[in-house]
């Protein structure tokens, strides 16, 4: 759910929020135009910068800066909230249609109809999609 749009901001940036299910996230990718900024708000994430693991709980903040791969997964039997600060808010429509809930539906799509939109939008937004969430 975006909280500040690229209207909100004078086109300076996009910060959405995240609902992560147990075992979601998306495959291993890197970001040609924008850098990413990860604030856990509740639960655990475990991810993937570069060749870094990382596992940030609640309050930590995670940097995937623009060329470099990076992932994150949710390793835990609980769902995770996150917020996404990204410098670009021309990920937008990236964000909002992998998100959509599928027609007749008001719940969040399941995790395959979520990584097929992500594979299928990713080139259009300049998101090179590098294989599977190695987490």
């Amino acid at each position: 759910m975006n909280k500040l749009t690229g209207g909100d901001t004078g086109g300076a940036f996009l910060l959405t929020e995240i609902d992560i299910p147990p075992g979601g996230g998306p495959p291993l990718h890197r970001h040609t135009r924008e850098d990413e900024l990860f604030i856990v708000l509740e639960g655990e994430l475990a991810f993937r910068v570069g060749e870094q693991t990382l596992h940030a709980k609640a309050g930590a903040v995670v940097f995937g800066p623009r060329g470099l791969p990076h992932t994150f997964k949710n390793c835990t039997g609980q769902r995770v909230r996150a917020m996404v600060f990204v410098t670009s808010p021309v990920s937008e429509g990236f964000f909002r249609s992998f998100g959509e809930p599928l027609p007749g539906t008001t719940a969040p799509p399941p995790d395959d109809v979520i990584i097929e939109r992500i594979m299928k939008l990713a080139p259009e937004y300049g998101i090179e999609i590098l294989g599977p969430c190695p987490l």
